[in-house]
């Protein structure tokens, strides 16, 4: 016999990077770039494509659009496609200690290069400069910027390396040089 899905969940969570106190800098709204394997298996990658773009499965994870959550027909009509899921998904009735506040509040990031003039010209500078094919050295005094920065390189898919406190000392100095050579 299986185990509940409940047990299934809560020992997924309890052994997850982010049920630890060090991974409660989770930021609620981030942009990274989708991860896609490289995969020779074309059967997988057409199961991957299914899923990806399954509206059933969408609404399931991700709950209806705001604009729909109050709408008696579309309600309905979730309840009947995946019974028991509410109106904001799996992930929105999750439990509130399972995604943790972020401290720092981080505007999107198109609007953040826009309304920033230092941020502007610093996009510019470094879309200029990674034509070029140069490296960069970026340098904060606080760790809160470094985070700001991280979501526009992550928005702009730089490369990057985040060299911090936080940052194990017996591993600094192999960072540095894999920075310096590669």
């Amino acid at each position: 016999m299986l185990p509940a899905l409940t047990d299934i969940t809560t020992e997924v969570w309890n052994t997850s990077y982010f049920s630890r106190r060090e991974a409660r800098f989770a930021i609620e709204k981030t942009v990274a770039p989708e991860i896609k394997p490289i995969i020779s298996n074309r059967s997988y990658e057409n199961a991957i494509e299914r899923v990806s773009t399954d509206p059933l499965l969408t609404q399931a994870v991700y709950g209806l659009p705001p604009s729909q959550r109050d709408d008696p027909k579309a309600l309905a009509q979730l309840d009947e496609l995946a019974p028991g899921v509410g109106p904001r998904g799996l992930l929105g009735a999750s439990p509130a200690y399972q995604a943790p506040m972020s401290s720092l509040a981080v505007p999107p990031i198109k609007r953040l290069i826009v309304d920033s003039a230092k941020l502007a010209r610093l996009d510019e500078l470094l879309r200029k400069l990674k034509a070029g094919g140069h490296r960069v050295l970026l340098y904060f005094q606080m760790t809160k910027m470094m985070d700001l920065i991280e979501e526009y390189l992550i928005y702009r898919q730089y490369k990057y390396l985040r060299l911090d406190g936080s940052s194990p000392i017996g591993e600094r100095r192999d960072m540095v040089t894999s920075w310096q050579t590669k």
